[in-house]
């Protein structure tokens, strides 16, 4: 009978090592406020953060059961956190491009949800073939947007009643705001010219 021993002090260390990298990891996704959903190399649900449970009614049991990609997305097109497709047929196909582009760090897209929410949905790949997609609510910046741009419009249809030509410019010296009085005195348009057009190029134009 022969009896022998190998170390495996190496190996125990190699997986200590990795157990400790994982939660870290995860301790570090568990305070993005990002929604983070990685799949492994055979596109199953490898890891995810607490960010992903906020962004919808999706359990926690559904998500630890590892599901598939396909049936992640089924479960977010249920749960009306992804746009409902037009075309059902066509839901298998545009997941395969999904996939597709994500591989390729080519997938980026906006989801305006039916409740109102606005998603910026990211993908990107791994070298050892996982992929990450990344849910950022953007809801509250489109919002703020949206706020500005009726701001400025409700400004621009107050100046434009304005028969004086007006104009106005930043700080920088850059022309920010002109009215319609202003644009047909100098023959501009507004719309191109106003990136452009700083306080010395107006003056010249006057001169």
């Amino acid at each position: 009978t022969l009896c022998f021993a190998t170390s495996v002090d190496a190996v125990v260390r190699a997986e200590e090592a990795q157990r400790n990298f994982v939660q870290t990891l995860s301790k570090t996704f568990a305070n993005l406020t990002t929604g983070l959903a990685i799949f492994d190399r055979d596109r199953r649900l490898a890891l995810f953060n607490p960010a992903l449970l906020d962004l919808g009614d999706v359990s926690v049991d559904f998500l630890s059961s590892r599901p598939t990609l396909f049936d992640f997305f089924d479960k977010l097109r249920e749960k009306q956190i992804m746009p409902e497709p037009k075309n059902y047929d066509d839901w298998r196909e545009r997941m395969a491009k999904l996939v597709a582009a994500a591989s390729d760090d080519r997938f980026r897209e906006t989801w305006n949800l039916a409740g109102g929410q606005t998603l910026d949905v990211t993908g990107r790949p791994y070298p050892d073939g996982a992929i990450a997609f990344l849910f950022n609510d953007i809801t509250a910046e489109v919002s703020l947007t949206r706020g500005y741009r009726v701001e400025l419009d409700t400004l621009q249809s107050v100046i434009d009643m304005i028969e004086d030509a007006v104009c106005v410019f930043d700080s920088q010296g850059i022309l920010t705001l002109c009215n319609t009085a202003y644009a047909t005195l100098w023959n501009t348009d507004p719309d191109a010219g106003i990136p452009e057009t700083t306080i010395l190029d107006a003056t010249q134009t006057w001169k």
